[in-house]
């Protein structure tokens, strides 16, 4: 069976390169704006922290409206389901935490991230037996506002509001950075045993693939100032958010694996808490982040567009219905998602473009508007909403006709959402919420 997804390279391959991130905005390639040019933000107020939170939700609720082929009953959907449900819980953890101006916005931060990355990685794996489904749209959604977030008010944001990028570190800091190394070459070593034990061309072995991707990225990382510590907090986050998506989606895919192999692996998830994470509140002491906005947004109403076809109703209702998902009751199987789990990957050394996570390839919006996994040249209903291109006058699926729409002029000049370009999950710009130098 040909995979939808793009080819990926051998374990000693991937150790070398540098992914960009686990989500997908670090990762789109929009062009960056030129210095000193004025934002030109498109279709909504200057967002918040509690706004891109009733953005996520809006979203959550766009999945679970959207999913009514993926069979909750099914075992092939227990992670995908999972996911969803712990996302809207964290999502609620998030939301009062932003409410109480307490450390319960981190707890919040972290459950979401996670079950971001468990959503987005098992959208990846089986929205091949799902290409009329508009789920895809969502988890983009999603990862484009919980992205927003993390770059604008998450922990990396918070430590560089602390004293700038060029700003002394305590002694407390430079030793967790000192010790991070070790750490990650032990956790390397493991990750190799693990690779050696998967089965060949397959989603497990791609899995271990992307986290000793993510390990050798925090490996290389270099320095002693604040702007270091930063990248150090947030890539040892994504990390720890892709080895609890991942373990998540193995225990339940390729449980004799897990068993064998995840057990020297889970260990690190506490270590990647402790080091920093575990003191990331102190850094938001002094900065009102719930009062800030967020000036330069660029195209983010675009990516999240969806949001607004959800009710406040629909919302409210969609939440409780997942949270009342219970994965001791998906005992069926799912012949289509089953075959697309089994799936195997093609490997090719040569393809160096492709330096993507499974959770980055389902919520990258580029040349996908539907998140299908087909490219928007060879898909006929680019927005998934039964009516075929050539007859639909509404191709992003934004709720503007194209006649009005000023992003359906291939003319018109791609703006960004404040790139993060040195990946230290602060956006690029100037400010509300915003890293100064």
């Amino acid at each position: 069976m040909t995979s939808r997804l793009p080819l990926f390279k051998s374990i000693a391959f991937i150790a070398s390169l540098s992914l960009l991130g686990v989500s997908g905005l670090p990762l789109q390639g929009q062009e960056a704006k030129a210095k000193g040019k004025p934002a030109q933000n498109k279709k909504g107020a200057a967002p918040t922290a509690a706004s891109l939170v009733k953005d996520m939700k809006a979203s959550v609720a766009f999945i679970a409206k959207n999913s009514k082929d993926i069979n909750p009953k099914s075992k092939q959907a227990v992670p995908f389901y999972a996911a969803l449900k712990s996302t809207a819980k964290g999502l609620d953890k998030l939301e009062k935490g932003i409410a109480d101006k307490s450390p319960e916005m981190l707890k919040g931060l972290d459950t979401t991230g996670e079950g971001v990355t468990q959503l987005s990685t098992t959208w990846a794996i089986i929205r091949g037996g799902h290409p009329k489904s508009q789920v895809g749209r969502g988890v983009k959604s999603l990862d484009a506002a919980y992205e927003m977030y993390l770059s604008h008010f998450g922990p990396s944001v918070a430590v560089l509001k602390k004293g700038g990028k060029k700003g002394k570190l305590t002694d407390a800091e430079l030793a967790e950075i000192e010790g991070a190394g070790p750490k990650m070459e032990e956790l390397i070593g493991n990750l190799k045993q693990a690779a050696a034990a998967a089965k060949p061309k397959s989603y497990q072995h791609r899995m271990i693939a992307d986290l000793i991707s993510l390990a050798t990225k925090i490996l290389g990382i270099q320095g002693t100032d604040r702007g270091t510590y930063a990248k150090y907090q947030y890539q040892t986050g994504r990390l720890r958010n892709s080895m609890g998506a991942y373990g998540n989606i193995s225990r339940s895919y390729y449980p004799d694996y897990y068993q064998s192999s995840w057990g020297k692996l889970t260990p690190f998830v506490n270590v990647l808490t402790s080091i920093f994470g575990g003191s990331a509140w102190n850094y938001y002491d002094g900065w009102n982040y719930y009062d800030s906005s967020i000036s330069n947004y660029g195209s983010y109403y675009e990516s999240t567009s969806i949001s607004t076809s959800i009710s406040v109703t629909e919302v409210s209702s969609y939440e409780e219905s997942v949270e009342t998902y219970e994965e001791e009751s998906a005992t069926e199987e799912d012949e289509e998602d089953e075959e697309e789990i089994d799936e195997e990957q093609e490997e090719d050394e040569d393809d160096e473009d492709d330096d993507q996570s499974l959770a980055d390839e389902a919520a990258d919006c580029e040349d996908d508007d539907d998140g299908d996994g087909i490219d928007d040249e060879e898909d006929e209903d680019d927005d998934n909403d039964g009516v075929s291109d050539e007859e639909d006058t509404d191709d992003d699926g934004d709720g503007e006709s194209d006649e009005e729409d000023a992003d359906e002029d291939e003319e018109e000049e791609e703006e960004d959402d404040g790139d993060d370009d040195d990946c230290d999950g602060a956006a690029d710009c100037d400010d509300g919420g915003c890293c100064e130098e």
